[in-house]
């Protein structure tokens, strides 16, 4: 409660923290689909070259074996740009996670990783379902303030 009353944690701030742990909670599913798609691509690459020059590309009819492997291999390599840039933003989430006790982060690993709601929640941690959402807003309050203090030390040693 006292770090509350440090700083005053805005509705809008709430939100956005929920949207970026929406986002690691779902970061290694969309990698994996992002994974699914590059051997898609590369498979696609393999029959395109088994098939030579008259097989359409994207519905271009006529593309080169050498602009089809060209534009294929780009968007492998936007998928894989697409990976890196969420596994760098799961990590550092993760990082700011991994300073939470031990029950905050099984809530949100249950809440966010898992994708289960309030209710099974409560089941498992033993808590009624109106503590499990008080629990809800002090851990992002909390994480809220790491954020800020962790930003605010990086900027600090940047300076120096």
């Amino acid at each position: 409660m006292k770090e509350k009353e440090q700083k005053k944690i805005t509705k809008e701030e709430r939100i956005q923290m929920k949207q970026k742990l929406s986002k690691w909670g779902g970061a290694i599913e969309y990698c994996n689909k992002k994974q699914l798609e590059i051997e898609k691509l590369q498979r696609m690459i393999n029959q395109f070259l088994i098939l030579g020059k008259n097989a359409p590309f994207l519905e271009q009819e006529n593309v080169s074996i050498k602009e089809a492997k060209c534009l294929y291999e780009f968007e492998i390599t936007k998928a894989l740009e697409c990976i890196k840039n969420e596994m760098k933003q799961y990590s550092k989430m993760e990082r700011y996670i991994e300073k939470l006790n031990y029950e905050e982060q099984v809530f949100l690993k249950l809440r966010y990783g898992k994708g289960y709601g309030y209710d099974y929640i409560s089941l498992q941690t033993h808590k009624s379902r109106a503590t499990c959402f008080r629990d809800h807003d002090l851990i992002l309050d909390k994480l809220i303030l790491l954020c800020d203090e962790t930003q605010q030390n990086e900027k600090i040693a940047v300076l120096c």
